[in-house]
C-alpha cells in the first residue's frame, strides 16, 4: 500500500519524510514534519492522520520516539490496521506495524533513517530503499527522491503507485514540499517537480523567505 523513508541529514540537521502509494493524494495523509522537531509517517490498511500533529506535539515536549509511537498506539483501539514511523531532531526513530496489515511488510529502523512499507510488492522493498537512500549523494531531496526511486524499481505499493510526496524540514531554510497527487508515474513527476524549483527566479523568490533561524530576513516584521 504505501513505503515512506525518514531521515535525518547529518551535516545541516534538516529533516525528510518521502512517501509514496497507490492510491491519490498521499502527501495529505502521510508525511508530517516540524522544523527542529520531527518528522512522522503515518500510514497502514487505514491510516490514522491524527497521529502525525500528536507525535509531533510530544516530540516538542521532549519525549523519545519510541515512548511516542508506543503513546499513540496503545491508546488507539484500531492499532492493529496502522503503521507508524517518527523520528525526533537528533535522528532518533521508532516504528510500529499493526497486526492487520496486508503482505508484504517491512521497517528497518538505524540512527538518522527510517523506512516503513506495507502491502508492496516485495518483502525487501525497506532495504532497498534503505540502501538507495544509503549510496545516493547531494542534497537530502535528491537522496529521498532516489530512495522513492529505488522502491518505485522494486515494484512499490502492490498496486503500483499513484502518488508520491517530499517533506523537508530546517529552520535555516524554507520548507519543501513536494506532491504528485495522482499520477501514473509520480515518483518522477516529484524529480521533475523539484528539477522547477531549480529555476533562478524561484530560488530568488526562496532566498527572501522568512525562517526559524531568521526571521526577519528581508525587511520582514516591524
Amino acid at each position: 500500500m504505501t513505503y515512506s523513508i525518514l531521515a535525518r541529514d547529518p551535516e545541516s540537521g534538516a529533516l525528510g519524510v518521502a512517501t509514496a502509494t497507490g492510491t491519490p493524494v498521499v502527501g495529505g495523509f502521510v508525511p508530517h514534519a516540524a522544523a527542529g522537531v520531527g518528522v512522522v509517517a503515518t500510514q497502514g490498511l487505514y491510516t490514522s492522520p491524527l497521529y502525525g500533529p500528536q507525535a509531533l506535539a510530544r516530540l516538542a515536549a521532549g519525549e523519545e520516539p519510541e515512548t511516542v509511537v508506543a503513546a499513540l498506539t496503545q491508546a488507539d483501539a484500531g492499532r492493529d490496521a496502522r503503521q507508524l514511523a517518527v523520528m525526533d531532531a537528533a535522528g532518533r526513530a521508532a516504528a510500529f506495524t499493526g497486526a492487520d496489515n496486508l503482505d508484504a511488510c517491512c521497517v528497518v529502523v538505524e540512527p538518522g533513517l527510517c523506512v516503513a512499507a506495507n502491502w508492496v510488492a516485495h518483502a525487501d522493498l525497506a532495504a532497498r530503499v534503505t540502501e538507495a537512500f544509503r549510496a545516493a549523494e547531494g542534497p537530502l531531496v535528491l537522496r529521498l527522491l532516489a530512495a522513492l526511486e529505488a522502491g518505485a524499481a522494486a515494484g512499490g505499493d502492490a498496486r503500483g503507485n499513484r502518488s508520491a510526496a517530499v517533506r523537508i524540514v530546517d529552520p535555516a531554510a524554507p520548507p519543501l514540499d513536494l506532491r504528485a497527487d495522482d499520477d501514473a508515474e509520480p515518483v518522477a513527476r516529484l524529480r521533475a517537480i523539484h528539477a522547477a524549483t531549480q529555476e533562478p527566479a524561484f530560488q530568488r523568490f526562496l532566498a527572501g523567505v522568512p525562517t526559524l533561524a531568521d526571521p526577519w530576513r528581508r525587511g520582514w516584521g516591524p
